[in-house]
C-alpha cells in the first residue's frame, strides 16, 4: 500500500503551523523521498497529525511511504544494500535488527547530523547503531519494561494494590515469587503467562536487560549465553514454573489473549514493555478500565528495575540521493519533544529523547489505570534501563537458539546450565 503526501500550499502552512510552533524550514531541502515503514508506526505518524506539520514546515519535501510488514522491510533492505541499488532513501528498522544492517555497511554515517543531540537520547539506545565510533541510525521509540499489575486480584489475594504499595512489596524477583505464590494459594489466579514448549526468549531477555547483560560481549564479540549469571537468571525463571504460578501460553496467540481478558480466569500481572499500554487500552482489554496499575518491575539484587523490550531506530541508506529531505523527516520525528510526544499521546510509542520526558502530559492522571500517572513510570524506568548487549548483529540466531535451550530447560529435557552451553556452543559455530 502506497500513500502520497501532496505538497501543501503557503496558505495551509499558517494554519498548521500553530499546535507545534511549527515554522517554515530550510527551503533549500526539497525533492521527493521514499519512506519503507511498517503500518502501525506510519498509522501513528498520521494519526497523529505531525506529518501535515512535516509538510507545512517543508512544503517542497514529497513523501512517498510504502508500508510493507517488518519481515519485508528487512529482506529489501538487505537486498538493496547488498545490491548496491533499489533502496529507500529513509527506512524504519527494529531496534533489534538493527545492528546486523550497520554491520552489513551500506547505510550513511549520521553522527554528524546527529551532532551534539547524541547527549539527548540514553546511552543504551546507540549501543546497537553504532560502528567504528559513528552512528548509523538515529533511535525514535524505546520499550521501558515495567510490571503491570490488576489491582483487584491483588486485593482479592490480601495483598497490597496501591501502586506504591506493589512497588515496596515486589522489589525483586524472589519477592516477586512469593506475591504470585500467595495469589496462585488465595484466588485460583496464574501471575503471568510464560510458555514452556513455545517459549520465545523475550520474558528471558527483559531479565537479561535489567541486569545489564546479553548474548555476547560488547568489546570482544565473544558469546556469553553459557555465563554464570545467564545462566542464573533463566533459573530465576525456572522456579515460577516450578511453582506451578504462571500459564503455558505463547504470546500473540489466543489463549494469551484470554489470559488477559477471562472474566474469572485471568492473569494477575505482566512484565512488559510500555508499548503494551495502548495494545491493552486500545484492542486486546479496553474495558477493563480502572482494573490495572503499573509498578516497576523486579529486580535481582544487584539489577535494576529496568529493562528494554523492542523499539525501532531510522537509517539513511548511502544510496538515498537525497539524504537531506529523508534526515530533515527522520529528525523531525525522533528529536524534537512536542513532535515526540505528539505521537507517543497518540500511539504508545515511547520517545527515545529525553528532553520530551519533562512534559506535564508524563504526570497526567490516567484513567485507564485508575487515575495514576503511569507515564511517569515508564519515563522513570527508561532513565534507569542499563545498556546491554541482548540485541546486536546475530541476534535472530542467538534469539532462536535461546529459544530452543529455553523450551528444552522448560520441559525438563536439560538443566538451564546444559541447555545454555548447548546453545553457546551452536551459535559460536554458526556464526564463526
Amino acid at each position: 500500500m502506497r500513500k502520497k503526501l501532496a505538497l501543501i500550499s503557503v496558505l495551509v502552512i499558517a494554519l498548521f503551523a500553530g499546535s507545534l510552533n511549527v515554522q517554515a524550514q530550510d527551503s533549500s531541502v526539497s525533492g521527493k523521498i521514499t519512506v519503507w515503514a511498517w503500518a502501525n508506526a506510519t498509522d501513528a505518524l498520521y494519526a497523529s497529525g505531525i506529518m501535515d506539520d512535516f509538510a507545512a514546515a517543508y512544503p517542497d519535501i514529497e513523501i512517498e511511504l510504502v508500508n510493507y510488514g517488518t519481515g519485508d522491510v528487512y529482506t529489501n533492505l538487505a537486498l538493496a544494500l547488498t545490491a548496491g541499488e533499489g533502496a529507500c532513501d529513509l527506512c524504519l528498522v527494529e531496534s533489534s535488527h538493527v545492528s546486523e544492517f550497520v554491520q552489513l555497511g551500506g547505510l550513511a554515517d549520521l553522527t554528524d547530523r546527529i551532532g551534539d543531540d547524541v547527549d539527548n537520547i540514553l546511552p543504551f539506545r546507540w549501543q546497537d547503531v553504532m560502528y567504528d565510533g559513528g552512528y548509523y541510525a538515529v533511535p525514535w521509540d524505546a520499550g521501558p519494561v515495567v510490571l503491570y499489575y490488576r489491582r483487584d486480584i491483588f486485593e482479592q489475594a490480601g495483598l497490597p494494590s496501591d501502586p506504591e504499595g506493589v512497588a515496596e512489596l515486589i522489589p525483586t524477583w524472589d519477592a516477586y515469587l512469593d506475591a504470585c505464590t500467595t495469589i496462585k494459594e488465595t484466588t485460583g489466579h496464574m501471575c503471568f503467562p510464560h510458555s514452556k514448549a513455545n517459549n520465545n526468549a523475550r520474558m528471558y531477555e527483559k531479565v537479561l536487560w535489567s541486569l545489564g547483560l546479553g548474548y555476547y560481549d560488547a568489546e570482544s564479540g565473544d558469546v556469553t549465553v553459557d555465563s554464570p549469571k545467564n545462566i542464573a537468571a533463566l533459573e530465576m525463571l525456572g522456579k515460577f514454573w516450578d511453582a506451578d504460578v504462571v500459564s503455558d501460553t505463547a504470546e500473540w496467540t489466543d489463549p494469551w489473549y484470554a489470559d488477559f481478558s477471562s472474566p474469572d480466569a485471568a492473569i494477575a500481572s505482566y512484565v512488559g514493555a510500555s508499548w503494551m499500554d495502548g495494545n491493552m487500552r486500545r484492542w486486546m482489554v479496553p474495558d477493563q478500565i480502572g482494573l490495572w496499575g503499573v509498578a516497576p518491575m523486579p529486580a535481582f539484587e544487584d539489577g535494576a528495575q529496568a529493562a528494554n523490550d523492542g523499539g525501532s531506530v531510522f537509517v539513511i541508506p548511502e544510496q538515498s540521493t537525497n539524504k537531506d529531505a529523508a534526515w530533515a523527516l527522520a529528525s523531525w520525528i525522533t528529536l524534537n519533544k512536542d513532535i515526540t510526544n505528539s505521537i507517543f499521546e497518540e500511539s504508545g510509542l515511547f520517545p527515545s529523547y529525553l528532553p520530551a520526558l519533562d512534559s506535564p502530559i508524563f504526570d497526567e492522571p490516567d484513567d485507564y489505570f485508575a487515575g495514576q500517572a503511569v507515564r511517569r513510570i515508564y519515563a522513570d524506568a527508561l532513565q534507569n534501563i542499563p545498556t546491554a548487549t541482548v540485541y546486536g548483529p546475530h541476534y535472530a540466531i542467538m534469539n532462536e537458539t535461546v529459544s530452543v535451550a529455553i523450551q528444552r530447560y522448560a520441559t525438563g529435557e536439560l538443566s538451564a546450565e546444559e541447555a545454555l552451553q548447548e546453545a553457546a556452543e551452536e551459535i559460536r559455530f554458526n556464526i564463526e
